[in-house]
């Protein structure tokens, strides 16, 4: 039971977070949507992949006869601390970029970010991502949601790619230099 609580506040939490985003930027007078890096099919399809398991594990945790029926305790555990972890990353990225948080790439001025979060891992927003939908999967570990965690982490990592090639573009020199004192995600 306490682990449905845990899946329902984080779920709730994390669309929060993203309202947060949306609002601040709303107020701010933000454009917080960029252009796409990847074909933008593709781009919105790694969003909302990025929901299904998400989707999955809410429903699985409000209706507990929808579970799989090799669902695991231990499992669960796993993937509610992956989740929580995931989920402090993200926020420690948002927070460094502050303003500058765009889904997508900027379409007005940007600012190369090397502080906080950023200092060490290069796509903290990524990785909280990848993080967290590993963690849903293994709450929820149904084929779909594993087919959407590993499309959704291999087309992300696609976007980071492109993002790199864009800064890279529009930081030149300063670019090189920050991306050799840091990881692209916090370990490689």
């Amino acid at each position: 039971m306490i682990q449905r609580t845990f899946i329902i506040i984080l779920f709730i939490n994390f669309l929060l977070f993203l309202g947060v985003i949306g609002v601040r930027n709303a107020l701010s007078k933000e454009d917080s949507v960029g252009s796409p890096p990847i074909n933008r099919i593709l781009f919105i399809i790694t969003k909302l992949l990025f929901l299904v398991p998400w989707i999955f594990s809410f429903t699985g945790a409000l209706r507990s006869e929808l579970l799989p029926e090799y669902f695991s305790y231990k499992l669960a555990w796993i993937g509610i601390a992956l989740i929580i972890v995931g989920f402090v990353i993200e926020i420690a990225g948002y927070i460094s970029l502050g303003i500058y948080t765009r889904f997508g790439l900027p379409t007005s001025e940007s600012k190369l970010i090397t502080n906080g979060i950023f200092k060490y891992c290069r796509h903290p927003m990524y990785l909280g991502l990848f993080i967290m939908i590993i963690g849903v999967t293994l709450y929820f570990p149904h084929w779909i949601a594993i087919v959407c965690c590993i499309v959704t982490i291999f087309l992300h990592h696609k976007v980071a790619l492109a993002e790199e090639k864009y800064m890279a573009n529009v930081f030149g020199k300063d670019w090189e230099e920050y991306k050799k004192e840091s990881k692209m995600y916090l370990l490689w």
